[in-house]
């Protein structure tokens, strides 16, 4: 039998990142949306930390948070990649980076302006 999950807090979070600051956990939710948690102390979500606005429902899209803890980041199943503003929650900006799924990206660890995403059309790109 199928189950219908028709309740967000039942979708299954398949890739979750820790923040810089090891303060927050960002899980991608396959209803299309990043949710975080507390990671120090008890498991808690922080209802006024979700970010939404793109098409996942299907992959593990991994999210990222710069080094400077400004911005979260996400790709999304259109081969796009999103930036989202970590106090307001809104969309930053949007990038058409791939053909295919944009499954992960990831912050330059020294050099805050350059990103690497890749994609399951076979390529790794490196932006800045």
């Amino acid at each position: 039998p199928i189950k219908h999950i028709a309740a967000p807090p039942l979708h299954s979070m398949p890739a979750v990142t820790k923040t810089p600051n090891d303060q927050w956990l960002l899980c991608q939710n396959l209803d299309n949306q990043i949710t975080t948690y507390s990671a120090a102390g008890r498991f808690k979500h922080n209802r006024k930390k979700t970010f939404k606005g793109h098409i996942v429902a299907g992959y593990a899209c991994k999210p990222d948070m710069s080094p400077d803890g400004n911005y979260v980041m996400s790709g999304d199943s259109d081969g796009r990649l999103w930036f989202w503003d970590w106090k307001s929650g809104k969309v930053f900006r949007k990038l058409k980076c791939h053909d295919q799924v944009c499954i992960q990206a990831i912050w330059h660890p020294v050099e805050p302006s350059r990103v690497a995403t890749c994609s399951w059309d076979g390529t790794i790109k490196y932006w800045d």
